[in-house]
Order: structure tokens, then sequence, then C-alpha cells
């Protein structure tokens, strides 16, 4: 930003200029630079309500700036630790100028412990290889017919986007940002990259009089050996090249290899790096899709997309079951990796590769149907990247609400506002600890009147989870209480589950800040960003009401604006 900007900034003498800003806590001061002759800038002040305050550099706001980083990503490193996330690269990404940077980024994650399966695509370079021949790619709707012209294509550009990935993760990190610390090596480990026959196809074959020639389908993923290599500190890379028993090489579509793995590998996460954002109608970002949202969606458009028809034929409802890990729905497994193919999703023509780039005006359909499928699979969380964002996937993983839109299947599953029905099965979660006096105890009329302010968690038509929000709207703040998790599901994340549901919730209502009594539990809550404040902190209709008696301490925690797209149920009931 240039210094001498006139809209930002107002000249005090001829060497300087300022502007105000505000602090977090509200309190104006006035930032002024130093301006020599050539327009550089040499030093800089800050006055508070025309008192000198600290000199602040730009360096110490920059310092500021990554400490706050650092503690915002601090709880991630944890959780992604040992972790495994299986990545598409698509070729549009393959082939632009943002490749290197994403693959710079990919090695800084592995080095944190994730471990990667990347599957990059490779339609567009076939593509450009047929053409250079004077050959043309032909496809029959969002399938390619693999003659012996494209296969060939196809094993050189695998070939190649490999050794290109391969030489990307080569160099490690710079060795002269971590001399200063003692690290004196003139040498570094490159990061270990693995590739190989991890995929077993077959053909495709003859369809509805089409001979789809080398193009095949997958039957099944090496599960063993890709683990033993992330086992053994490597990403590996899995290309779409298949292998038939009878030692045919086959041409399989990138996002079908792509959610076998993730399937197979049972991984964490599915991320997509595609060449644009998904948006809605009205061109904005959507942050935030469950499988639900992402089904209606994409059955809403299933006139508009090939892949979106496929996709409502492969999960209709007559053909859904239970996934085996209890979240959402799965089409008829058989083989462990993919689909039963008489009635599976790929036989149905789930094939995004090819001419599907009509993703792009489309609304990436493909890649939603996807996301949306192999939710349905087991694997929790799938994110839709534009990779022409830089740091997209530093920015997505390590931020509260990312940048790129986050289809999952688990989160906040089963929570929502409690009704008349739910009454017994509350008072049953709270009995134990009314009686041990951790709770007061509330009378019926007590609870039916407060009934509006709960929130439940239920799984399979059991209540597992309450707490009451108690909104002070004019105090700008809510009351958290009765918060208890059943026994028999302690340890499981609901608490976590249902306290972001409720955190939520009260954002959603425009309330700042959230608080609570506890005699027994501030530990726990003080791990999820409470702190302890005076009783005369909270709003004067509630202070009035405490039993001092019971030594209650208070937790307050300050609520963040909410941007990450995910919705709640923000009505309390009258």
């Amino acid at each position: 930003m240039s210094i001498l900007n006139p809209k930002h900034y107002v000249p005090m003498q001829h060497h300087e200029y300022s502007w105000w800003n505000t602090t977090k806590c509200g309190r104006k001061y006035l930032r002024v630079f130093g301006i020599n002759k050539i327009g550089t800038m040499l030093t800089t002040k800050c006055k508070v309500s025309n008192d000198y305050n600290d000199c602040r550099t730009d360096s110490d706001w920059k310092n500021d700036r990554f400490v706050e980083m650092m503690r915002e990503a601090w709880p991630y490193f944890k959780a992604y630790r040992g972790r495994t996330f299986v990545v598409v690269l698509c070729a549009e990404i393959i082939e632009s100028n943002n490749l290197g940077a994403i693959l710079e980024d990919i090695s800084l994650l592995h080095g944190l412990g994730i471990k990667f399966v990347l599957v990059p695509g490779t339609h567009v370079q076939i593509d450009s290889l047929l053409v250079e021949k004077g050959c043309e790619p032909k496809y029959v709707g969002r399938y390619r017919i693999t003659d012996p012209d494209s296969l060939k294509a196809e094993m050189d550009s695998a070939g190649r986007i490999t050794q290109m990935i391969q030489a990307k993760l080569s160099p490690g990190p710079s060795l002269n940002n971590i001399r200063r610390h003692g690290y004196n090596s003139r040498s570094h480990e490159s990061v270990g990259v693995a590739s190989g026959n991890f995929l077993a196809a077959k053909k495709r074959g003859v369809v509805e009089g089409v001979d789809y020639g080398a193009t095949g389908e997958v039957k099944k993923i090496d599960v063993p050996r890709i683990r033993e290599n992330l086992d053994a500190h490597s990403i590996v890379i899995l290309s779409n090249l298949g292998y038939s028993s009878s030692g045919d090489v086959l041409n399989c579509n990138t996002y079908e290899v792509a959610t076998a793995c993730a399937l197979a590998l049972e991984a964490e996460k599915l991320i997509c790096v595609i060449d644009g954002p998904i948006l809605d109608k009205m061109g904005r970002l959507i942050r935030f899709l469950t499988l639900e949202d992402a089904d209606r969606l994409i059955r809403e458009r299933a006139q508009q997309s090939e892949i979106a028809a496929s996709y409502v034929r492969a999960t209709g409802e007559e053909d859904s079951t239970k996934s085996q890990n209890g979240n959402g729905c799965s089409s008829t497994f058989q083989n462990g990796v993919g689909f039963d193919h008489g009635n599976g999703f790929w036989f149905s023509g789930f094939a995004i590769g090819g001419q599907e780039r009509l993703s792009r005006s489309n609304g990436y359909l493909s890649e939603l149907a996807a996301a949306a499928y192999v939710c349905r699979g087991g694997v929790q969380r799938v994110h839709l990247l534009d990779g022409n964002i830089g740091g997209v996937l530093l920015k997505e993983l390590y931020q509260r609400d990312g940048v790129g839109t986050m289809v999952a299947s688990d989160l906040y599953e089963g929570a929502r506002s409690a009704e008349v029905t739910d009454l017994e099965a509350i008072r049953q979660l709270l009995k134990p600890l009314e009686d041990s006096g951790t709770l007061i105890r509330r009378t019926d009329d007590e609870m039916l009147n407060a009934l509006g302010s709960f929130v439940v968690v239920e799984r399979e038509n059991h209540i597992i989870a309450c707490a009451a929000l108690i909104p002070f709207y004019n105090d700008n703040c809510g009351e958290v209480a009765a918060f208890v998790v059943s026994p028999d599901c302690r340890g499981q994340g609901q608490g976590d589950k249902l306290l972001e549901y409720i955190e939520k919730k009260a954002s959603a209502n425009g309330l700042r800040t959230l608080f609570l009594l506890t005699t027994r539990t501030e530990d726990w809550f003080v791990r999820r960003g409470y702190s302890e404040c005076s009783i005369e902190s909270i709003p004067d209709e509630r202070r009035k009401r405490i039993n001092r008696s019971r030594g209650s301490k208070c937790y307050m925690k300050q609520l963040l604006p909410d941007t990450s797209g995910i919705r709640v149920n923000n009505s309390f009931a009258e």
C-alpha cells in the first residue's frame, strides 16, 4: 500500500502521515509514520487520545499477528497429526502456476505429521497430447473412450506428472531460516515420495453398444501397501492408471480413484483442490454444507448435470443403507473399496474427468456429488478448495472458518432444540447431578417454562446430552446452564459438539458473550476458552437470583463473529 495514498493518510507536516485506527478493545489511537524525502518509511509512533503511547513498529504488529495465528492454529496441530488426507489435484491446477506453492504447503503439512495420498488429474494433459498428434479426444457422456492413442497419452501424462510432483516435493525448508536456531547441517532429507501399482481395475467394457477400450473402473485399492508407505513417512502418489488381473493398463477416473482410496483408507478428509470456488446462485461462496444440504442441492439441480442425475439414481432412497460407522448413508458396499457394480455409483455413470469441465459452468456439481457420496461412505469431512487462492490449504485447515467449502457428515449430528416430548429424558439426565448438588433442582413447572431454552443431542432416538442457552438481549450476552452429557457417552466429543452448537446459536442471535456458573466443572470449560470473571460482570437480572451460599464461580467467553456459513436453529421457543 502506498505510503502517500491521500485516501488513507492525512498530512500533518511535510514528513509525517497519519490515520486513526481502533484497538480490539475499542480504544482509538493515531498512528503516525515518519517519511523521508524519497517516501521511505522510517519510524512509527502511536498516540492515544493525544497522549503518547507505547511506540509500535511494523515489526511489532507483524510479530503480534504471528503469535495470534499460531495460537489459533495450535489446536489443529495435534488434531491432524497422524491423520490421513486424500488430496485430489485437478488437472487445471496441475497445469497452473499455483501447483508449486500448493505442493510446498503439502510438504510443510507433511512435516507436521499429516499423512498424504495425492491423486493428480490428467485429462487436460491427455487432451493436449492428443491434439498435438492430430487426434481428437473421444467421450461418451462423462467417460473417455480410451483407444491406443489415448492410453499412450495417459501413460505419458501420468508419468510426467508423477515425476514433476516428486521433484517439487524434494526441496526441504530453507536452511538460512533455521541455522540461527542451531541447525547447522549442510544437507537435508527430502520428502519421501512413493508410487506404484496400488490400484487394481477392470475394463469398463462395452456399455449400451459402446466399446470404451482401455477405460477402467476401480476394483480394489491396495490398502496395506499404501499404509506401509504412509507409516514410513512417505507421501503416496496414486495415479489414475489401474492394472487388471490380465496385465492390462487401464485409464481410470481420477475422482473415482480418490473416492475409493479415501473410503478404503478410512481417511480423515478428502480434499479436492479445484480451479474455482463453489458459489451459490447469488455468486457468494458456499462455506459449509451438511450432507443433507449437499444432497438437497444436487437433487434440485439434477437436470443440469449428468453427474448429479447419476448421483440421484445411485443414492435413491430404496438403495440407501446406514454406513458402517453410523455416519450418513451409503449404497451397498461389496468389496470394501468400490461399490456393487450392478447398482453402485460408478456403474451409474459417476465419472469426473474429461468433458465434465463443464463443472465450472454448472457450479461444480460433479465435485459436490463426489463430496456427498464419500460422506455417505463414512469420510467425515470433504473440503472443496479454490487452488488459485494462495496458501489455500493452510488457510482452510488451520483457521476456524476456512476459505473453501466444507461438506460434513457429522457436524452437530443430532443436535436440535428441545421439544415437549424430550422433557422426561432431560429430567433423567439432570437427576444424578441434582441429587449430588452439582445442579440446582428444578420443579416440573420450572422445567416446562425453561424448555424453550434447551438444546438436546439425540442419537438413535435417545437423548444423550442437553444444555440450556438463556439469552439476556439487553446485555448482549447469554447464560449456559444445565450442561449434561450422559455418562455412557462421555469421552466421545458429544460435549464439545453441544457447546459449539450453543455458541453458534448465541452468535446467530447477536449475543457477544456467554457466561456460566459452576462449582465443579470449571476445568472443562477453561480448556474451551472460558475465563473466570467476577459475579459483578453478569447481568443484574441474573445476579439477583444467584444463591451465594453455593459458592459458584463465574466463567465468561467472548464470542467471535461467525463467518463459517454453518447454520443452526437460532430460534428460541416461546
